[in-house]
């Protein structure tokens, strides 16, 4: 009897072992540097304000305002455009939006300066529109 509870012993204590090492390593402390995303910096520009539609133009401060014809873009990586249209969105390696709605549908929207416009025609987004970061 003895030596099946050293044996169940032993055991428990390898898989704490195992458990352990697949968890990595300890979090970092408070008085430790925390990795910082070099990106940050760069995705606080998409969220800080509304982008608004400028070309064509309609009503660029009334997007700014309530969000019509307007993409809104959250830190916690999903967007709303013209108040219907959802999904998430991320940033490629090139720096451009990486859009997918709610239905599935992908929208690359390509960033030039303080503008932003869809790489191609696609629900109700043309090539010809274009979006500019509304002020703070």
């Amino acid at each position: 009897m003895t030596g099946s509870i050293a044996r169940g012993f032993a055991v428990c204590a390898c898989c704490l072992v195992l458990a352990c090492a697949a968890l990595g390593p300890a979090p970092a402390r408070a008085d430790e540097p925390a990795d910082i995303d070099p990106g940050a910096d760069y995705m606080q520009r998409f969220t800080a304000a509304r982008w608004s539609m400028i070309v064509p133009d309609k009503d660029y401060e009334g997007g700014c305002v309530v969000g019509f014809l307007a993409f809104s873009f959250s830190p916690t990586g999903y967007f709303i455009y013209n108040n219907k249209i959802r999904g998430s969105w991320r940033l490629d390696e090139l720096g451009n939006l990486k859009l997918r709605t709610r239905d599935g549908v992908r929208i690359t929207m390509l960033v030039e300066g303080n503008t932003i416009r869809p790489s191609q025609t696609i629900l109700s987004l043309t090539r010809a529109n274009v979006f500019q970061r509304c002020p703070e």
